[in-house]
């Protein structure tokens, strides 16, 4: 039996790029595809272009809906998905033309629950990994699901949990009813990849560069967030939970483990996260929201017996003032290089 592919794309004022997105779907030399297209309540010609692709193939669905976010987006996708497997495109990127008879072969028979190919970023190739082939059973849990929940040490291996680079089965996705928080507006496709992990019992690995991301300078990750660390926070909660309600003890053991490094990681970040050029608050307000961040109770938890690979000296500086929580002088070092950065780029 053929297995048919739906093709979920979220889509918000994405006109410029839409075009070129829907040509590398459409134009698949594998033609078994239920490709699904919603629109989020986009205020360009978005809608319009989704309407018109729709009009020249049958296999394309167009949702048109009220602005609820991409994981909104995303999940009225899933819910009339009706392909063996789930692939997932972002409207501003593109894929290559035989991406899906290149991943079909590797399916057998539907007994893969994970399959992951890999993507360039610009010219370069975006997340390099030293896994290959098929993992599973116990195999599968210690080398990548752990991983994929956090690293052994803080600053270790780093293993991407982007959406796009991922054909999921559909049969595991909907048995465990897995959808995206809508809450979530960072690490939701993050999350997402590790559940369904949580609930797959075989992955396979493919070297075939197959994705094209285009870098967004206007994307979430560009610029400042006010709710940056609440969300790392909700990531981080809901994470434990997908893990603590279907695995073993042991797993769960280690994986708190992990997790609790990722609570410094996410700490480092949400503080990097003051220092965003477009970011508007004065010293006194990043000073506040930084004393936040050290202070939580995970962070203390977290930062107090720390595992970590060599950070160099800027980073042994800010673990130590996270650490001794010197939060003046974490807020006074980070203010000087963002001022040198702004006179050194004019």
């Amino acid at each position: 039996m053929t297995p048919t592919i739906s093709i979920i794309i979220p889509i918000y004022n994405m006109e410029q790029f839409l075009g070129r997105c829907l040509d590398s779907v459409v134009n698949q030399t594998y033609t078994a595809l239920d490709i699904i297209l919603i629109n989020d309540g986009s205020t360009d010609s978005s809608g319009d272009i989704c309407n018109a692709y729709a009009q020249n193939d049958p296999r394309i669905n167009v949702i048109h809906q009220a602005n609820g976010g991409v994981s909104s987006a995303r999940n009225a996708g899933l819910d009339i998905a009706t392909g063996d497997y789930i692939s997932f495109v972002d409207p501003d990127d593109y894929i290559e033309l035989n991406t899906y008879e290149t991943l079909i072969p590797y399916l057998d028979n539907n007994s893969i629950d994970i399959l992951r190919f890999n993507a360039y970023r610009k010219s370069e190739i975006l997340n390099q990994l030293p896994f290959k082939g098929e993992y599973s059973g116990e195999r599968f849990e210690q080398e990548i699901v752990l991983p994929m929940v956090g690293s052994e040490k803080f600053g270790g291996m780093f293993i991407l949990g982007v959406l796009w680079i991922h054909l999921f089965r559909r049969k595991v996705i909907e048995k465990n009813h897995i959808r995206f928080n809508k809450e979530l507006r960072r690490c939701e496709d993050r999350l997402f990849t590790i559940t369904a992990m949580l609930h797959s019992n075989r992955m396979f690995f493919i070297d075939s560069v197959l994705y094209h991301y285009q870098v967004n300078d206007e994307s979430l990750s560009n610029r400042y967030d006010p709710i940056r660390w609440q969300q790392e926070l909700i990531f981080l909660d809901d994470l434990k939970k997908a893990y603590t309600h279907v695995k073993s003890d042991p797993f769960i053991t280690e994986a708190n483990k992990r997790i609790k490094n990722d609570y410094t990681l996410r700490a480092v970040t949400s503080i990097n996260n003051e220092y965003f050029t477009n970011n508007t608050n004065s010293f006194f307000k990043r000073y506040k929201n930084i004393k936040t961040i050290i202070n939580n109770p995970n962070t203390r938890l977290s930062i107090k017996d720390i595992q970590r690979e060599k950070s160099g000296l800027k980073g042994d500086l800010i673990i130590g003032m996270i650490k001794y929580r010197l939060i003046l002088l974490l807020n006074l070092f980070n203010t000087l290089i963002l001022y040198k950065n702004k006179v050194i780029n004019g």
